[in-house]
């Protein structure tokens, strides 16, 4: 039953973050609603789930994008792994302070992974014109973020665990 929540918050984000991506948005930075979902998931549930969940939303989100096809998939899979594996190391109290540092430093890490794995493509982008105008703002923006959505999954969470 879990599994299919989890899924279902993947594809539910994903449609809110195609949908809204044009009128949400911050200079021409958009949120990366799925890497903030792997995040809290991981944190969540660990590296084991992390793993699955990166896969997914990653996987998910290159299908409806215009990169290449696994690149998002790869990326979100090692950060879901590394967020669940800081999660296995740290104090619960400080969770949602830990959640939004983690998701600025996961930002810049995802878009710097991703640059570099289009480059082995030879795709023509600028990384210092990307890291001037978009990567230091997304994650900010993906940092304030994050704490919301994620008290949003664990009330969503603990509403779906009372009913089944």
């Amino acid at each position: 039953m879990k599994i299919w929540i989890k899924f279902g918050i993947i594809i539910i984000t994903l449609a809110l973050e195609l949908l809204f991506a044009n009128i949400v948005t911050f200079d021409a930075i958009k949120p990366d609603l799925v890497l903030i979902i792997v995040i809290c998931l991981s944190f969540m549930y660990g590296s084991e789930d992390g793993i699955i969940i990166g896969f997914a939303g990653g996987l998910l989100k290159d299908i409806f994008s215009i990169n290449l096809l696994g690149t998002n998939a790869l990326v979100k899979t090692i950060i879901g792994y590394i967020s669940g594996t800081i999660r296995e190391r740290i104090f619960q109290q400080y969770l949602l302070w830990i959640v939004a540092l983690a998701t600025f430093f996961f930002t810049i890490l995802n878009n710097t992974f991703v640059y570099y794995l289009l480059g082995l493509f030879h795709t023509n982008y600028d990384f210092m014109e990307i890291l001037k105008r978009y990567l230091l703002t997304q994650a900010l923006v993906n940092s304030v973020l994050s704490p919301f959505i994620f008290i949003g999954i664990r009330k969503l969470l603990s509403y779906a665990e009372r009913w089944s």
